[in-house]
């Protein structure tokens, strides 16, 4: 059987590899594992058949040979992986980002959240931030205030529905 190696029951690999076996047909079994440097491990030693990673994780495998980039769940390929097709080429009109969010504590002060989202905003308007999310083929938009709760809403129904559709709920 191929395997899909991910990080954790449940988790958005879990979820993204039961998306492909819905979606393709395919009977692909996940088998997760505690952290990433463990999965692209068992992938790169030929113990796993595939993985659903950050490009950033991958990147110096599949610089040096070891690994191969088969698909993107971005909305148009990544420009440090060409050759590789999205799902919406390969007839799935599937886009998925793994969220990465700073949130502070419960009770901060208003001060305290103003402080901390100029911040975040000066680093994400960068150019060492901006150099790093090219290098690194990150994606995405800085969301802040209503914004990121109005994205928070929507990707909380997607994964429900993906998690009902799975079973995990």
């Amino acid at each position: 059987a191929w395997i899909m190696a991910g990080t954790g029951k449940n988790s958005e690999d879990n979820l993204l590899t039961d998306f492909l076996n819905t979606a393709y047909g395919l009977d692909m079994k996940y088998v997760p594992y505690k952290g990433g440097g463990k999965v692209a491990q068992q992938l790169a030693g030929n113990n796993a058949d595939s993985t659903v990673n950050n490009p950033s994780e991958q990147l110096g495998f599949y610089e040096a040979g070891n690994t191969k980039a088969l698909a993107a769940f971005t909305p148009e390929r990544l420009p440090l992986f060409p050759d590789t097709p999205t799902f919406k080429e390969l007839g799935q009109d599937m886009v998925y980002f793994m969220q990465r969010t700073v949130v502070g504590a419960p009770g901060m002060s208003d001060d305290a959240k103003a402080y901390y989202t100029d911040l975040f905003t000066r680093v994400f308007e960068s150019e060492e931030w901006q150099e790093y999310r090219t290098k690194k083929s990150l994606q995405g938009d800085l969301l802040t205030g209503q914004a990121l709760m109005d994205y928070w809403l929507v990707e909380r129904d997607i994964h429900e529905g993906m998690l009902k559709k799975m079973g995990a709920i």
